[in-house]
């Protein structure tokens, strides 16, 4: 985005009283494209060309109605979960979902268990989709649509996973106050997913829901974005030689899931 596309105005739309209206939104795709790494005010008033007193004003605006974040320690900016609602919202017609459902529908059949879709969205995963296998006791440790820090659950920790460890450690000084909520060190954040890079899928038992345990492998959507496959079931069937077999289920129907992505973008 250039500096006069991201700065324009009524003048340049033609449509009056919308000012303020173009600036917020020239802001707030700013902040969008730079959303993984943040942002700061400096370098916003660069790309949009607004003076510092009505970029502050905006931004506050925008931080105030939940639609972008400011870090308490870097002073950056982010996309806020009200933008991720939005954006998320759309994905349920999304390509990947329509390419994963047959496996969701095909993992469910074989396990009986219940399996889930999940997209990563910056520091969170989105449950896109959950299909229910026939075995009568249901393992919900996930909605359709709902956002989990990455590293809390299954599919989270698979996503996880796929980070730098540099970005790991950013992301956990980011939401300490959430991992330590979920009982989550930093130490033991880490010993899980070496844990997951080592096995090539994640497994969690008790992690977020009581009684309940998974496996979960992460997959490349297309370049640098990533989504999750996960089965989740009570622990009296998620024993160790069990979740090693759904395991292996998982990694086969994510290589398929890899194989048609990437012919689908070519």
């Amino acid at each position: 985005m250039t500096k006069n596309q991201a700065a324009k105005g009524p003048a340049e739309t033609g449509v009056a009283g919308t000012q303020s209206l173009s600036r917020a939104l020239a802001l707030l795709k700013c902040i969008g494209a730079a959303h993984e790494r943040g942002i700061e005010l400096a370098e916003l008033l660069v790309a949009t060309g607004l003076d510092r007193s009505t970029a502050f004003r905006l931004v506050s605006g925008l931080v105030h109605a939940g639609f972008v974040e400011r870090e308490a320690d870097t002073k950056k900016y982010r996309l806020g979960i009200e933008s991720m609602q939005l954006g998320l919202t759309a994905m349920s017609r999304a390509p990947v979902l329509v390419s994963c459902r047959p496996m969701l529908q095909s993992l469910a059949r074989q396990t009986e268990d219940t399996v889930f879709l999940v997209i990563r969205n910056g520091d969170y995963g989105h449950c896109l989709h959950m299909e229910e296998g026939s075995y009568p006791i249901k393992a919900h440790t996930l909605m359709v649509g709902s956002l989990r820090l990455l590293g809390i659950g299954t599919a989270g920790l698979a996503l996880l996973a796929r980070l730098s460890d540099a970005e790991i450690d950013a992301l956990y000084r980011r939401h300490r106050d959430e991992y330590d909520a979920a009982g989550l060190t930093r130490l033991r954040l880490l010993e899980l997913v070496e844990r997951t890079r080592r096995q090539g899928y994640s497994e969690s038992e008790n992690l977020v829901t009581a009684g309940a345990g998974g496996v979960g492998a992460a997959f490349e959507i297309s370049q640098g974005h990533y989504a999750a496959l996960s089965v989740a079931s009570v622990m009296s069937r998620m024993n160790k030689t069990r979740r090693t077999w759904v395991a292996g289920l998982v990694l086969e129907e994510v290589r398929k899931a890899e194989m048609q992505l990437r012919a689908a973008l070519q």
